[in-house]
C-alpha cells in the first residue's frame, strides 16, 4: 500500500476533505442555506462524544415538528399585533 492511499484513508484526511467542503460550499453557496459541510462535521463529532449523538437526534426531531399560528391561544380571542387591538372573550 502507497503512503497516499494510506493517509487518504485516515481521520487526518477526512478532516482536511471536511474542511475544503465547508470552504468550496462558502464560496459558492455564500451565507444562505445549512452548509452540508456542517452535518458532517457534526456527524464526525458524535463518533468522539457520548452525548452528541442525541442531541443531533433531538434537532432533527425539532426540525420537523410543525409551529401552527394560534397554538397556545384561545381559540375564542385575536391579537392583531399590526393594529394594536386584542379581543378577549371570557368564558362564562
Amino acid at each position: 500500500m502507497s503512503p497516499g492511499f494510506l493517509f487518504a484513508m485516515s481521520l487526518p484526511a477526512l478532516v482536511a476533505a471536511l474542511f475544503l467542503l465547508a470552504v468550496v460550499e462558502r464560496m459558492v453557496r455564500g451565507r444562505t442555506g445549512t452548509p452540508m459541510a456542517s452535518a458532517g462535521i457534526g456527524e464526525l463529532g458524535a463518533t468522539f462524544e457520548a452525548g452528541k449523538r442525541e442531541e443531533l437526534e433531538y434537532r432533527k426531531e425539532e426540525r420537523q415538528l410543525r409551529d401552527e399560528e394560534g397554538d397556545g391561544a384561545p381559540p375564542r380571542s385575536r391579537i392583531d399585533l399590526d393594529g394594536g387591538k386584542a379581543v378577549l372573550k371570557l368564558p362564562r
